[in-house]
């Protein structure tokens, strides 16, 4: 192995090992692609080859410990994955048995099986996600058993070893519960479809139509951050891999035409967190909560819609103030691609054609898993048709300028060369390699799944969610602002290290029954605890999406999570406002829907311009806090609301103006001396 893998801990097999280990993942994948087009097994046949193929792949590509790698491997991880298979098997073999009965099937047996595949998943999630997750889970299963002895409101009767490792590997709420069933079903797909659309050239598609609509502004190469990561953020779904995936062509961009290194990181992370929000195709947590609450994916869509579209327009306007404040220009116009190089039509196809189809299947009332395969299948006949036909010079042209822009001039070369090479050839080795990353997405994936759903049927079985409920109301009495930002903050915390999809499921257990005691509608309610499980992603002190965009801009910690936290400001302020005005989430008649979304569009930009201090000059600390004051209160539902908000907004804006009229004086008179 080499060093970087020795660092990583993630094993690289070749010769006939890696062509065994491929493989296998290769037919664990297309089970999940099948079984979308043709039908899933019953609940837990389906949830046990997908959580067993998971643990198995862990096992072998995730080492457990630096030193001995090759004995390791021999002594501890092969059997340790061999056994996952075994463990997962029997209850693949013994469904039957097992859904028929409420205890024990075969209890001498089971218990070791049960407690043997519970160590199991320790060490898996100990290697994929770190002690934190390990220590998560020890603190739920330890609340679990000692629940007598707490004090209230805390205090539960209490599970017994016996309960709880019958829970945990063979009843409805254990392992194998509804969320390893979206895992399985939904979300493995949607990270199958992101891999392949990004072998297919997605990826440089977009930085080329991001480059092509937001070069020109002020502070361009910042707006094509922008753009890019919200288009690759619809089919990402996390904001660790949207700023891996796009950050490495967008933030070296942004060095080479002058950003400060830790203001390049943060608009990246930020953009990459607001992907996952953006509709049409958001993260795999918007599919999460649409199987939850038991509704169509489109009313999630729908609702999420607006707030996506305020979100980014106050991130494009930040990044526009950041831009005048630090003097940063447009793209130099030799660097913007032409029309036909960003729009090039069997590019576009590529991109569109998948899409387009996803979205008609959803249109159409077909099942997400329906929807996903004939996505998929198009993707690959796309991919065939292009193969047949000689790659033309434009496309060459667009691709290669994508990565120069970037910097990554032996990129092009790699490129170049690989038009030579037999294109069916290509075709193979590209559709195999986008389906073994894809097995690698899906197995960290599942752990993170694993581990939430570990901690959420606990979460369900002790009735911790009606506590913290009570405990929250209790708190908050009848003052709906304090429990929801008590809310927010118990969403962040326990979000803070977890991709979305588990920070949210996580969320959902524990905190929408107080959101729904409080009053407020299920969908709101839901899609609040969403957006605040994105944003975990960029609040210190854990701030996963700063650490990703650092390690590539190499910028500092708190500087990056000082510019992030300044540019995503309108992230934490629009959960409040659509959970408070739920004409924002397109419920009501369009007059009223008209009137709160141009009020809180300018409630929005506004607050952008108090927290970055631009207004054509700096802004003083007084013009600031009316401006930011006037934001908050005219977001807030109500019309005389709107009035006072408008005023203050109106008073720091004279004020702001008054305080620089007579330097600007004072510099017409010196112009004309």
């Amino acid at each position: 192995m080499s060093s970087s893998e020795r660092v990583t801990h993630l094993r690289r097999f070749n010769g006939v090992a890696g062509g065994v280990i491929g493989g296998l993942a290769l037919v664990w994948i297309l089970f999940h692609i099948v079984t979308a087009g043709v039908g899933t097994l019953p609940n837990y046949q389906q949830r046990a080859v997908h959580l067993g193929g998971a643990l198995f792949f862990v096992f072998l590509l995730y080492q457990g410990r630096p030193r001995f790698p090759r004995l390791q491997l021999f002594l501890l991880d092969l059997p340790c994955a061999c056994a996952c298979v075994v463990l997962l098997g029997y209850v693949f073999v013994n469904y039957d048995a097992i859904v028929m009965s409420n205890w024990y099937v075969n209890e001498s047996v089971e218990k070791v099986f049960g407690v043997t595949l519970f160590l199991l998943l320790l060490e898996a999630v100990r290697r994929t996600l770190g002690w934190m997750f390990v220590s998560l889970i020890a603190v739920f299963f330890c609340y679990a058993y000692f629940g007598p002895y707490l004090p209230d409101p805390f205090g539960h009767r209490g599970l017994s070893l016996e309960r709880l490792i019958y829970v945990f590997y063979m009843g409805n709420n254990g392992l194998l519960g509804t969320l390893m069933g979206i895992s399985a079903t939904v979300v493995a797909l949607f990270l199958i479809l992101g891999a392949l659309l990004n072998v297919s050239g997605a990826g440089d598609t977009f930085i080329r139509i991001a480059m092509r609509l937001g070069g020109r502004l002020r502070g361009g190469a910042g707006m094509v951050a922008v753009i890019g990561s919200a288009f690759m953020g619809m089919i990402n779904g996390s904001t660790v891999a949207n700023v891996t995936s796009t950050g490495v062509l967008t933030i070296p961009l942004m060095r080479r035409l002058g950003f400060n290194r830790n203001l390049a990181g943060s608009i990246e992370a930020v953009a990459s967190t607001g992907g996952q929000i953006m509709p049409p195709i958001m993260g795999p947590g918007a599919f999460l909560m649409a199987e939850l609450l038991g509704i169509p994916y489109l009313e999630v869509v729908k609702a999420a819609l607006v707030p996506s579209v305020l979100f980014f327009t106050a991130l494009l306007l930040g990044v526009y103030l950041m831009a005048r404040r630090y003097g940063l220009e447009a793209l130099p116009p030799q660097l913007i691609p032409s029309r036909r190089e960003a729009f090039e039509p069997r590019a576009m196809g590529n991109l569109l054609v998948p899409i387009v189809v996803l979205l008609f299947f959803i249109l159409q009332h077909y099942t997400i898993q329906t929807a996903v395969f004939w996505s998929l299948m198009s993707i690959m006949a796309m991919m065939f048709l292009n193969s047949l036909l000689p790659r033309s010079q434009l496309s060459n042209e667009a691709s290669a300028r994508s990565l120069e822009l970037a910097g990554l001039e032996a990129q092009v070369a790699r490129e170049e060369a690989a038009s030579t090479r037999g294109r069916m050839i290509d075709l193979l080795r590209d559709t195999y390699e986008g389906l073994y990353s894809a097995a690698l997405s899906v197995v960290y994936i599942a752990m993170i799944i694993a581990a939430a759903q570990v901690m959420v049927s606990i979460i369900n079985l002790t009735g911790l969610g009606v506590t913290l409920s009570q405990v929250i109301l209790a708190i908050g009495g009848d003052f709906l602002i304090l429990s929801l930002l008590l809310t927010m903050a118990l969403a962040i915390v326990l979000g803070m290290g977890m991709p979305t999809p588990a920070a949210y499921a996580v969320g959902a257990a524990v905190l929408a029954p107080p959101l729904l005691n409080l009053g407020f509608d299920r969908l709101p309610s839901h899609l609040f605890l969403y957006f605040f499980a994105s944003v975990s992603a960029i609040t210190p002190p854990v701030a996963a999406g700063i650490f990703a965009a650092i390690a590539i801009s190499g910028g500092t910690f708190l500087a990056t999570a000082r510019f992030a936290l300044t540019l995503a400001c309108s992230l934490f302020l629009l959960p409040f406002l659509f959970i408070l005005n739920p004409e924002l989430t397109l419920a009501g008649d369009p007059l009223t829907i008209i009137l709160a979304v141009v009020s809180a569009m300018l409630g929005i930009g506004f607050l952008s311009v108090a927290a970055i201090g631009q207004l054509g000059e700096r802004m003083k600390v007084l013009p600031r806090l009316m401006i930011g004051a006037g934001a908050i209160v005219m977001v807030t539902p109500g019309l005389w609301f709107d009035i006072i908000g408008i005023a203050c907004l109106l008073a720091g804006i004279t004020f702001h103006h008054l305080s620089y009229r007579p330097s600007r004086l004072n510099k017409h008179r010196d112009e004309n001396s």
